[in-house]
């Protein structure tokens, strides 16, 4: 069980996947949770430092893909401040939508980064994807998500314990 919540990079924030780590380990592509890994779940807008980060990684061919499990005006207004394509009620950790957004980049080696273990780890570790586990930017959360939090801090203590839990670090 634990192989399948166990991320494969771990980093405590987004802004520390830099585009020089991304080629140099071949992801030209990358796909990013929006709530609580891009901007807070109760924020509408993307503040200036992940607009940058975003056109930074699009100068050095990067192509970079939004996923997430919420749909709406919200989802639909970051993404056209964003201009990224996006999969939306994603149903995440289900493979579906992650193998949907895999065949929209043309597959290929692509890269998975979230703030949940139970829903961003968990549906790229089945689907085959190596995911990028980054510290949840701490927004307000949906009461599902609160409850599997607590699962998630169990499932965090077991995987550093085992020693399993690769170190944080920047990328």
């Amino acid at each position: 069980m634990l192989k399948y919540v166990c991320p494969d990079y771990r980093i405590k924030s987004l802004f520390d996947l830099s585009p020089k780590w991304l080629k140099r380990n071949g992801y030209m592509k990358i796909v990013v949770d929006i709530d609580n890994t891009l901007l807070p779940r109760d924020k509408n807008l993307v503040g200036p430092r992940a607009m940058t980060w975003i056109r930074q990684l699009h100068q050095q061919g990067i192509n970079v893909a939004l996923i997430s499990n919420n749909g709406g005006d919200r989802i639909k207004g970051i993404v056209r401040q964003t201009g990224l394509g996006a999969v939306m009620r994603a149903a995440k950790p289900l493979p579906l939508s992650y193998k949907r957004i895999v065949k929209g980049m043309g597959g290929g080696k692509i890269l998975f980064v979230g703030d949940q273990l139970l829903t961003d780890v968990l549906g790229a570790k089945i689907s085959g994807l190596p995911v990028v586990w980054v510290q949840s930017l701490g927004g307000k959360e949906h009461f599902i998500t609160r409850c599997t939090r607590k699962l998630e801090k169990f499932l965090i203590n077991r995987l550093i314990s085992s020693g399993k839990m690769p170190k944080e670090r920047v990328l």
